[in-house]
């Protein structure tokens, strides 16, 4: 282990705020597959389910005003109140009975997580230090995939043996963890450029400020764009595995399983190379990886290489996600950090929500196989786009540790 992973894994904020991290990433991924069965015990409908999807995702549009309560308010506060929020809205699950109940009760931890999320990204460098920014992002990463690779595994046997209302249970105490170490790490306070500007003003500036930062606002388009042509593909997957290679549903959960495998091997790639490589190069160059490896699932003459296609394309996608999230964390101040990550997550959210409504259109229209091959295409342009505005932008914000 060289000295620079040695001393993230001494650093104690580091690995509070690691474990609860990881500990809620579980508490998520056990109590998605629990809340898919409470539905479907509720209801028997497939839409309800879709509805619950939809709930979850909705509360994604008031990002970049949680962006600007990570940049004014005490980041540790609003970490902490999130989790405990959470906490107890999933528990309110275990005894919602009815559909209404549940998706307000989904939307509300939605909201949530969209306050959490951009606000736990904006207080991730006064955590780390920058030398140890990229391998700590990678680590987070990591930890995200490897939880939702297990966790729905871990939620299916969890229901199947204790019950959907454990599940909840699990995942509340998980935020309960969380939160307990979160109170117990000291965040800096946000760098406000303008203390007496309001709300609307900081809202503005956030937009000003991302409009003139072109690498930063390529990264954020990137988000957006590359969770929609990527995730066009997930309604192909299980029709990839029983129809096109006849291999069943233990053939489709083995085509999502290396997915996530490959987003760990990804993570861990970047946290094996950390400072060594420019991490602007090493971002453009895995979305283009991930055209060419969903191309290749298209054209797969057979399963296994099919397999390996999108573990490839699953590697490349956590890469991307490591680098993307290093370099706004280095090259945006820490005044606009909050809300520049909430847009990407706004437009992450879009993306997935934007994917899922035309994904199943776009299988019905062309098949499975041709669906890779269009989202591979549409990845490369995605990709190009990108590049192109990386590349117009002025040099001096190419700067990349």
């Amino acid at each position: 282990m060289d000295s620079t992973n040695d001393s993230l894994l001494r650093n104690a904020r580091f690995l509070r705020l690691w474990i609860g991290q990881g500990t809620s990433f579980v508490g998520d991924a056990v109590s998605m597959v629990a809340l898919v069965v409470l539905v479907v015990q509720i209801t028997g409908s497939a839409s309800a389910v879709g509805g619950a999807l939809v709930a979850r995702l909705l509360p994604t549009i008031a990002s970049p005003l949680a962006g600007v309560l990570a940049d004014r308010v005490d980041r540790r506060v609003v970490l902490v109140a999130s989790d405990l929020a959470r906490a107890v809205l999933v528990l309110g699950l275990v005894f919602a009975r009815d559909l209404a109940t549940i998706y307000v009760l989904i939307f509300f931890m939605g909201f949530a997580r969209t306050v959490f999320n951009p606000t736990v990204r904006a207080a991730f460098p006064s955590v780390v230090g920058g030398g140890d920014l990229t391998r700590a992002n990678a680590l987070i990463s990591g930890t995200f995939s490897l939880s939702e690779t297990a966790g729905p595994a871990l939620g299916g046997l969890l229901v199947a043996t204790v019950g959907v209302d454990a599940a909840f249970v699990l995942d509340a105490v998980t935020y309960l963890v969380s939160a307990a170490l979160l109170s117990l790490t000291p965040l800096a306070r946000p760098q406000s450029n303008n203390e007496d500007a309001g709300f609307g003003e900081d809202l503005k500036a956030g937009f000003t400020y991302l409009a003139g930062a072109r690498v930063p606002l390529a990264i954020v388009a990137g988000a957006f764009l590359t969770v929609l042509t990527i995730n066009i593909t997930i309604p192909a997957e299980v029709f990839l595995a029983t129809e096109t290679f006849k291999v069943g549903n233990a053939g489709y959960g083995l085509l999502v399983g290396l997915w996530g495998g490959g987003m760990v091997l990804g993570s861990a790639l970047v946290a094996v190379l950390g400072g060594r490589v420019s991490l602007i190069p090493l971002y453009l160059s895995s979305i283009f990886v991930s055209a060419l490896a969903l191309y290749a699932t298209g054209i797969s003459p057979t399963f296994v290489f099919a397999l390996v296609a999108l573990t490839i394309a699953g590697l490349a996608n956590g890469i991307d996600d490591v680098t993307a999230n290093t370099i706004l964390q280095e090259q945006v101040p820490d005044a606009f950090l909050g809300r520049v990550f909430a847009v990407r997550f706004l437009g992450y959210g879009a993306g997935e929500a934007l994917a899922f409504a035309v994904g199943g259109l776009v299988v019905d229209a062309v098949g499975q196989r041709s669906t890779y091959i269009y989202a591979g295409g549409a990845t490369a342009v995605a990709g190009s786009l990108i590049l192109l505005f990386v590349l117009t932008a002025p040099l001096g914000q190419h700067r990349d540790k």
